[in-house]
């Protein structure tokens, strides 16, 4: 029988540094995503940093990320960079594309170095995310009990109830994705009742929100989560559908909305019914040049010459269309469609792999993203994609840790006797 080799006493050092970096960066991750979420980036930017300067010395760049996803992200931002030649402004949409693509790559060196810390590392990260979900929620708890003091403060008196409401819109979608991972750790200490109702907790949160991207994620990731639950068949087959139908079916889901008039439906909110309008717009245009796209970063300057208005004051397609499928069928076209789909297939086999209570809430957290990313921002933010990145490496962090002391997969993830023995079983 072989023993699991020892960390030397100066690797233990270094990777006891490495936690603390972790740690910090999974405590102040909700909280700045709640308080000032452009702050995100540059709190990923630092991790980044510092992660490289302890990591590198003894683990060279292409030993410590997850190769064939990093190539399929280099070729997503090289189309990228391709495809800022045929918009009206290429060198600012090149910049866009270098900063987006330097970002993505941070968020997965995080991840790679996330997998290297033995047990009690994982632990104590993993708590320091919780701490820091748990202050998220507090405050805005506090908000909604005290007439939002603290964004009163920081951004001054709301002018009415809907923008007071608004404000804290980026801070709840950020804990309705990180709820995820918060529900794996929670498992793995065994609070399986906790774990079960954190999600749920989460989604009651929301509806007292204005965030109706974050109640939709939600309440889609809770059901993916539940299928996911009856078997890995039925996992995979949940994930590959969410994602090939939001990037094949959008257009014609967007144009039967506007078909059924929902966008003068009186019991959708304006912003609903605005959205409906821009997503009609915008697949009229994805017909016109379906291939290649009308180029990274273009949707704002997309020509609306001929389209139907979309009310006083407001254009016909904003900065972004707030649909990120439409908005890469739109700017990159199907070569950009197939690049986001071998990314996304990389991530779900990643996914497939891990211990049963992993794969669930990474699939719910999954399912999550994509719903708030179909309804809310645009898709170049970087403290949307920083969110999404950070929301990985603690999905990294938490991962229960084998005897050697790294993230176990289903393979190495022994029987659990607690488990009943009539559930269903993974295939």
């Amino acid at each position: 029988m072989t023993t699991p080799k020892q960390d030397s006493p100066r690797e233990q050092q270094r990777l006891n540094r490495l936690s603390l970096v972790l740690a910090a960066f999974c405590l102040l991750l909700p909280v700045l995503g709640l308080l000032a979420p452009k702050a995100v980036v540059p709190l990923s930017l630092i991790a980044g940093i510092v992660t490289a300067a302890l990591v590198w010395p003894q683990k060279r760049p292409w030993q410590l990320v997850d190769r064939p996803l990093t190539l399929a992200v280099c070729l997503f931002i090289g189309w990228c960079l391709l495809a800022s030649f045929w918009t009206p402004l290429p060198g600012e949409a090149a910049g866009l594309a270098l900063r987006v693509g330097i970002l993505l790559l941070i968020m997965i060196g995080l991840c790679g170095a996330a997998g290297l810390m033995g047990a009690e590392q994982s632990r104590k990260a993993g708590l320091a995310l919780a701490v820091g979900l748990g202050l998220a929620v507090g405050l805005v708890l506090i908000e909604f009990a005290f007439g939002f003091p603290l964004f009163t403060v920081l951004k001054g008196p709301a002018t009415s109830d809907y923008i007071a409401y608004s404000r804290l819109n980026r801070g709840i979608t950020t804990i309705a994705i990180l709820v995820w991972p918060l529900a794996v750790l929670f498992w793995q200490f065994g609070h399986r009742t906790v774990a079960f109702a954190l999600p749920p907790a989460a989604l009651a949160l929301a509806l007292s929100s204005q965030s109706s991207a974050a109640v939709l994620g939600l309440f889609a990731g809770l059901v993916a989560a539940a299928l996911a639950g009856l078997g890995r068949s039925v996992g995979r087959l949940v994930l590959a559908a969410a994602v090939v139908l939001a990037l094949v079916a959008s257009p014609g889901v967007a144009k039967l909305m506007k078909e059924a008039r929902l966008h003068e439906a009186e019991y959708l909110s304006n912003t609903a019914r605005y959205r409906v309008h821009i997503w009609s717009f915008v697949s009229d245009r994805i017909v016109e040049r379906p291939l290649i796209g009308w180029g990274f970063d273009s949707s704002g300057s997309i020509p609306t010459e001929g389209a139907e208005s979309a009310g006083i004051s407001r254009k016909v397609i904003p900065s972004h269309p707030h649909n990120g499928p439409l908005q890469i069928l739109l700017e990159l076209g199907a070569v950009g469609a197939v690049l986001t789909i071998a990314i996304l297939y990389l991530i779900g086999r990643r996914i497939d792999h891990l211990p049963t209570a992993a794969r669930v809430c990474s699939q719910g957290m999954c399912i999550t993203i994509l719903c708030i990313a179909a309804t809310a921002y645009g898709l170049w933010q970087s403290h949307w994609l920083a969110v999404i990145g950070g929301a990985a490496v603690a999905s990294v962090v938490v991962l229960p840790r084998s005897a050697a002391g790294r993230p176990q997969t289903a393979a190495t993830t022994p029987p659990d006797p607690s488990q009943d023995a009539g559930a269903p079983r993974d295939s």
